[in-house]
This record gives C-alpha cells, structure tokens and sequence, in this order.
C-alpha cells in the first residue's frame, strides 16, 4: 500500500504533457481572476460585457448563437479524413474486412499519408505550431508529427478546420477589441462550438471500425482535434482564463465516459478505466477545493484499494515505458539512438500501435525478447541518453510482473503520477461542469424561430454567427418602422352571451372577418415579415378583434375599408328594417316592454317621495336608499333585455374601434409544437399600445352623451348629434383607501349609513383639495374609441409619407369660429378644434381630415403627458362635407407656402402649416 507523505503537485517524476500542466494553472487563475466566487460563476457569461443577449435579467441571461453549417461539414470532413490517416498508419491491427469496406469510402487515400515522425517538420517556424507536432503523440500514442503534419499539410481537411478555427477566433478577438468594456467574444465563440464538437466523434462512429481499436482511434481523432483547437486559439493570441478553459478536451472525447480505455493522455496518464471517487473529487473542486486537495485525496482512494492500486501502478508503469519509447524514437529520427524492433513489431508500432505495447508486457515471452533487444541496442549505443533509456526499456522486458508491473516502477512515483493525473482529470471535468452551466445560457437557432430566418436575424444584430466568412455579431440597427393597426368590435361578449356562439362565430365571419380580410388582401403585396418593407401583414385575429401591421399609408387606406365595410352593414339593417314584418315585430317588443316600465316609473315615484318624506317605501317596505338602488338595476336589465329582443328582430349594427399606432416592427416568434402545430406569435410594444387605443371608457363616453344632452335641451335641438366618435377625458374616480374600505363596508353591513358617510367624509375632503391643487387639462385621461384614431406618430408618419401627394394644414380654430351649417348641426366635447389635413394640390380639395381628441394616459406615458390622439374623420361624414364646403378652400388661400413636413407639434399647432 501507498504511505501519505507531504508532496505538492509539480513533484510528478513522469514528465507531464503541457495539456495537463495548463489545465491545473487554469483552475488557479480562474479562482484568482474572480476571488469569492465558485469556479461555475467565474465562467457564466455576464450581460453587462454583451453586446447582445436576451432575457429579462442577469438570471434569465439568453444568448442567441448560431454556428454556420459550412463550420458543421469542415469538421466533419476533417474528422474523417483523420481518422483515415490513423487507419492507414496502422493498417497491420485493421481486419481485411475493415479494410475494404474503407476503400470504398470517400475521401480514403491510403497514399495520403507521409513516413511516421516523431519531430516537427523542418519547415515550421513558429514555436507554437512546432509544440503542437510535438505534443501530438504525447497526448495520443496513435499519432505522430508526419500523420499531423499530412492532416495538416495545404489543402487537406485539417489545414482547412484549423484555418476556419483560427479565421473566426481572429474575427472574435477583433470584435472583442471594439467593445467597451471589451466582449469575451472569443470565450462564446469556443462556448457555441461545444455544440459541434460533441457531434464530432459521431461521425467516426458510424465508419467501419469497432471494437478496442475503433476506441483507441477515435480518442486520437479527439486528441487531434483538440491540437487544431490549441493551435487555432494561440495564433489569435487568446489569453483570458475563461477562453483557454472552453479550449478542452472532454467535448472532443464526448464527454468523461467516453475516456476509458481510448489511450487519451493528455492528463498524465491514460486511463483505462473511470477512477475511484472521481465524482465526489469533482464536486469538492467545484466547491472551492484546491488541485492539490484532490490529489491527496486521490492517493488516499489508492491506500484504501489494493485493486485500485494494482491497476493505478500498471497504467503508470505503461506510461513510463511508452514515454521512454517516444524519446528513443526521437534520438533514433535525428541518429543518436540505434533502433531496434522487438520480435515482429517496429519500434514505432511498440510505442503507437493500440494495444501493442500492452500485448507485449502482458506475454512472457515477448516480454523477454524486448529485455534482449532493448540491452542488446544499449551495447551499441554511443549517446548516453540513449543507452540509459535502452537499458531503462531492458529492465521493463525483466522486472515487468502481471500480478505487480509495479516491480517495475517506484511507489513513489506510481503516487505522485497517479494522483497527479486524476487530480487534473478532476479539474478539468469540474471545469467542463461550469463550462456547461456557461453553455445553457445559449439559445442555438436553426432559423424557424422567427420569421425571416437567420440571416435576417443576424443583419438585424440580434444573432451571434460563427461563420467562415461573416462577421460574427453586426451592430443593431434601426428598428424597422411601421404602422401598427387594430380593430377592437363593440360588445362581443354580449353578443355572444345573448345569440350564442355557434350564430356569433358565423356573424363574425360573414361581417366581421370576411369584409376586414377582404380589404385587407389588396394592400398585403408585403412578403414575410415585411421583408420588402411593403404591404401589410396580419399579425393575429383575436375573437373579437383584427391586429395588422405594415406600411403606414396601406393601414390608414385599410382603415376607412373597414369603416365603409361596417357602414355597408349598417345601412342593410337600416334597410331591412323598414320591412313591414320587421316594423310589426318591433312595435310588438315595444309594446311588451311598456307595461313594465311605466310600473317600474311607478314604483321609482313610490321611492323618491317616501325619501322625502322620511319614510319606508310603501310598496317594499324597504329603506328609500336601498329601494332606489334595486330599482336602478331592475331599469337596466329590463333596457338591456328590450334591446336584445330589438336586436335580434331588426340587427344590432356593428359598432369597431380602430386605432394605428407607428413604431418598431414586431418580432415574430415561431415554433412548432408537437401537440398544436406550428404556431406564430407577433410582438411588439406598438401592437400594445393599438390594441389599448381600442378601449372604450364608460365614463368618457357617459360625459360626452351629458354634454350632448344638455345642448340639445339648451338650444331646443334634439336633431344635434357629435360628429367624432372617440373621445378622450378624465373622467373623476375616488380611490378608496382599504382601511377605510373596510370600515364602511363593517358600517353598512351593520345598517349604520350615518357612520359610513362619516368615514367617507374625510376621504372626500382629501380628494377635492387634491383635485383643487392640481393642474387640471379637459382633454388629458381615458379613451373611448368608436371610430378611427391615431397616434400623432403614426399621423406625422403618415405625413412623411404623403409629402410629395398632398398639401398639408394645421390649423387652430374656435368652434364659435365654425360656419353656421356646421355650428347647427353639430357639438363638440372642446372649445377649440385642432384640425390637421390634406389637401389635393392640382384640385385643393380635401383628401383627409384629422381632429386632435386629447392624450391618452395609457400606462407608461404618463410622464410624457400622455399620447397624442387623433381622430380620422371618415369622407362619409357630414362633418368632413360640411368642413370641406365652407373651410379648406380659405384655408389653402390663407396658407402660406412651407415644406411639406418639418418640425411636429402635435399640440400647438399655431394656426398655421
């Protein structure tokens, strides 16, 4: 058994790879870099240094990545044209079968290869690309120098993987370099290969080779993949920890499972097998245990298992031995070793041939003919290092027992390698955990998820692309602007609460949907998502509602369509109804309503004068208050259920709010579902911002309908009617603190009226003060939109648009100012109209008119003070035809001649364009 003994890690006698050396130094540096934190947080990518990302906060962090398919196949035809270099280099262990299935594959040349060596190619000059030919059979004993060199020789696959490796981290580290503070581009570019070089073993997988062998040389492939990586990211010179720890080897293994017996030994020593308590080693890493903790612990596991460290000292013995070999093979390569062969096997094939070196230990008598060849080749040796190495190889064929190759090693240096080794194993699987938790911070798109794909993706700067050619993240630009329209109908869910749905479902169809998607096909010329910026595209329809966005000008034409096609409904009912047998139906409904409403009346008499008076209701014996309330309530189910059976005898017309907003184009976000098909969904704040410009306000609405009511009895007038069909007001509301909810409520549930109106009292005071003491604006609040609106975005948009068409006009006018034919028919809810129009320049008539109605304070723009509003008014309107006959013509002939758009002042308008 093994003695724990003080030691430090770099104590190892077994020269390490450099591989394992970094992966140790990186740990370190990592918890240095980022003290206090756990090594999974040093390597989480943070959206503050991003240049893009998604999510809602630093949690939700999302990074949209996508790796080009052209990277995919230069992998993939990399990987294969190495695993057939390995192949023919060790075409003695191939089975005939093996053999010929290759032949017939593309892109197998068995003439491809050059002459196994052990020592870069004299060409090479830069020191890093020399350490890589160097490394590759340290770190698999498959590979050597000539094979690397061949994969990696001008035109071949694997010059081509390591210059599109190398071209993009360059392009990273360049972009890198613009941002402020600088971007780890570099570090996401090697997190979103991770994707591809799990895939890369697959497609060794499927070639014709299997068993030991088939395992050996696919972790050579890994091995030379990872070189090609090494190699790529020193020449665009990374150094950050972070980016040399995304350059690892478990991703091109196929993860930790896949290292067992693949002769990998970047780690010191290869493994043939898994490690006792490699997990719980990993865990306490990622806890915050040092590299050093792991290894004693590791030399602990070999104490308390013989097994273990019987096996732990033959893969050390083995590991020294093939080192050995490697240095003989090189002293041999430059003539200062004599070689030799043991029984049938090159020195070459001993050292780099799967499975040989083991086959020779392992048997007796091979055994003993490489003790003779090996002391035999020391005789003649001149160079002393190589004659130390022979007879060190000698011994090996002497002292090596297969119940105890330890013989043939020293225990301490079987503890310090072995411990040393799964030490760094640890490490680097706890940092390929961190590296994972990195990694789910990406989001791969395939180019379905929204509508353009990717490449609009990417020019839009909203996708990082790794690609040969492109750069990898372009600036954000300008949002694309356009209009946003939507159309909200009235009282959907009375319709179908009263007709039901199945007779709602085909009205909407027939005179909802139908007429509005007619219309709207004649403007949709756009392609998907607008990408040729024309046209109109339809977001969604919703049960009662129509959302569309696209070209400003298409949406506003769209908007007078629907009115017209609402309008045409409207005058059929108006026709139908004059009927005979329609006319008799309805005087008849009347008829049945009457009686009870004159014996409500009554009982509504009955009430007030018994509050009057002071007393009980006569009729109820009921409290007069609470009398009156159950009568109001009776009133307006008795109102709505006449108006229902009038409906449904002579048709309710269609009464639809429209609203165009103008701003950033939606994003459209598609997926498929496997229970519900594919499915789209449009977003954008404009969409919002329409959809709440549809909002019919009671209040607003009421308060209107008051002011028309009394003018007409004021002006003895009940023919006057207000021409403009949205609104927008304040209308007052009390919020009741919920304290002093309560306490009324307690009140009134114990009959104490007195005492709720006592508790109310003050809360009415503070209102009225606080109302007195704010600024008051009439045309500031809610919205109600019965008609056409739009923003004043949309409506200056608008009139970017039409500039070269028409004859713009802004004009502030007094309502007293108005003609007389339009004063006589007409009230309006504002002192002042503030009017924008167009006006034909060839015919000076009137195109189209718009009525500021107020702002609305939707949520979110009440520190801007609300959004502009204006109503569009239809050409049907008697308002547009009187307005037109009397005012544009002085209008134009006032107008002083201005550019057609300018400077927008929604609101003081001036008097004049």
């Amino acid at each position: 058994m093994f003695c724990p003994r003080p030691w430090t890690l770099s104590a190892a006698t077994i020269r390490r790879v450099s591989y394992a050396e970094e992966r140790l130094e990186l740990i370190a540096r990592l918890r240095s870099e980022q003290p206090g934190r756990t090594l999974s947080d040093a390597l989480r990518l943070d959206g503050r240094a991003l240049r893009f990302h998604l999510g809602t906060s630093l949690a939700d962090l999302r990074v949209p990545v996508h790796v080009d398919a052209a990277l995919h196949e230069t992998l993939q035809v990399a990987v294969r044209d190495l695993f057939f270099l390995l192949t023919v280099r060790h075409r003695t262990l191939l089975r005939e079968a093996e053999h010929d299935r290759l032949i017939l594959l593309d892109g197998f040349d068995p003439r491809a290869a050059r002459p196994a060596s052990y020592t870069a190619p004299a060409s090479v000059k830069s020191e890093h690309v020399r350490r890589a030919f160097l490394e590759a059979p340290e770190l698999h004993p498959a590979l050597d120098s000539g094979l690397i060199a061949s994969w990696l020789s001008s035109g071949r696959p694997g010059r081509v993987l390591a210059g599109a490796l190398n071209s993009v981290l360059r392009r990273a580290q360049e972009e890198s370099a613009l941002h402020e503070p600088p971007e780890k581009t570099a570090y996401l570019t090697l997190l979103s290969l991770r994707s591809i070089s799990r895939e890369a073993l697959s497609t060794v997988r499927d070639l014709p080779v299997s068993g030991p062998f088939g395992r050996a040389l696919q972790g050579a492939v890994a091995a030379g993949l990872l070189i090609v990586t090494r190699l790529s990211a020193s020449g665009a010179r990374i150094t950050d920890a972070a980016t040399a720890a995304a350059a690892g080897a478990l991703p091109w293994l196929g993860g930790v499972r896949s290292l067992w017996g693949c002769g990998f030994a970047g780690f010191g020593v290869p493994f043939a097998e898994q490690p006792g308590r490699l997990d719980q080693l990993v865990t306490k890493l990622l806890a915050g245990a040092t590299a050093e903790q792991a290894a004693r612990e590791a030399h602990a596991e070999l104490n308390s298992s013989k097994d273990g460290a019987r096996k732990a000292a033959r893969q050390v013995a083995l590991f020294k031995l093939r080192g050995e070999l490697l240095q003989l093979l090189r002293l041999a390569e430059n003539g200062r070793a004599p070689v030799f062969n043991a029984d049938s096997f090159t020195l070459a094939q001993l050292f780099g041939a799967p499975g040989v070196l083991e086959r020779v230990v392992a048997t007796p008598a091979l055994r003993k003919d490489l003790h003779a060849r090996a002391k035999a080749a020391a005789r003649i040796a001149s160079n002393d290092q190589a004659r130390g190495l022979l007879e060190s190889v000698a011994r090996a064929g002497k002292e090596w027992k297969d119940e105890d190759p330890g013989a043939y090693v020293s225990t301490d240096l079987v503890v310090k390698s072995w411990s040393t080794a799964v030490a760094t194993l640890a490490v680097d699987c706890a940092i390929e955990r961190g590296l994972d938790q990195a990694e789910s911070q990406l989001v791969h798109r395939t180019g379905g998820e929204n509508e353009g794909g990717i490449e609009t993706e990417h020019e839009a700067g909203k996708l990082y692309m790794f690609s040969l050619d492109q750069p990898i993240l372009l600036g954000r630009t300008h949002s694309t602007q356009m209009g946003h329209l939507f159309c909200d109908m009235k009282d959907f869910t009375k319709r179908t609460a009263f007709l039901k749905e199945t007779v709602v479902a085909d009205f909407l169809s027939r005179e909802f949907y139908g007429p509005i998607l007619t219309a709207a096909a004649r403007h949709a010329h756009g392609a998907a998502h607008l990408a040729d910026k024309g046209g109109i595209y339809l977001n969604n329809l919703l049960g009662d509602a129509v959302s569309f966005s696209g070209d400003i000008v298409a949406l506003l034409e769209l908007s007078e369509e629907i009115r017209r096609a609402l309008g045409s409904y409207a005058r059929r009912l108006d026709s139908e109804s004059t009927r005979e047998s329609v006319t008799k139906t309805v005087a008849s409904i009347e008829e049945k309503f009457r009686a009870r409403q004159e014996q409500l009346t009554t009982y509504v008499t009955y009430a007030i004068e018994a509050q009057r008076r002071g007393t009980l209701d006569p009729h109820s014996g009921e409290e007069p208050t609470y009398r009156l309330r159950a009568l109001a309530n009776a009133q307006q189910e008795l109102d709505d259920e006449r108006e229902n059976e009038i409906a449904l005898a002579s048709g309710e017309k269609l009464e639809a709010g429209i609203f165009v907003s103008y701003g950033a184009a939606p994003e459209v976000a598609t997926f498929e579902d496997h229970i519900f098909g594919p499915i789209k969904v449009s977003i954008a704040e404009k969409i919002n911002e329409s959809a709440r410009g549809t909002a019919r306000n009671g209040g607003v609405r009421a308060r209107v309908d008051a002011l028309l009511t009394a003018e007409r009895a004021r002006r003895g007038n009940p023919s006057l009617i207000c021409p403009l069909h949205v609104a927008v007001s304040q209308p007052l509301s009390m919020a009741v603190p919920a304290d002093v909810e309560l306490a009324v409520r307690r009140s009134v549930a114990g009959g104490d009226l007195e005492g709720a109106e006592t508790i109310l009292g003050s809360t009415v005071r503070d209102f009225v003060a606080r109302l007195a003491s704010e600024e008051s604006f009439e045309d500031h609040g809610d919205i109600y939109n019965g008609g056409a609106a739009v923003s004043e975005e949309a409506l200056k948009a608008w009139i970017d648009s039409r500039s070269g068409d028409y004859m713009f006009l802004r004009r502030e006018l007094q309502v007293s100012e108005l003609h007389p034919a339009l004063r006589d028919e007409f009230v309006f809810p504002m002192q002042t109209l503030r009017l924008v129009m167009s006006v034909s320049t060839s015919a000076q008539s009137l195109q189209e008119l718009f009525v500021f109605v107020g702002r609305a304070l939707f949520k979110g723009f009440e520190k801007q003070g609300g959004l502009g509003i204006y109503e569009l008014i239809s050409h049907d309107s008697r308002f547009f035809q009187l307005l037109a006959e009397h005012h544009v013509k002085a209008f134009v002939r006032d107008n002083d001649e201005q550019p057609a758009t300018g400077e927008w002042h929604p609101i003081d308008l001036g008097g004049r364009a």
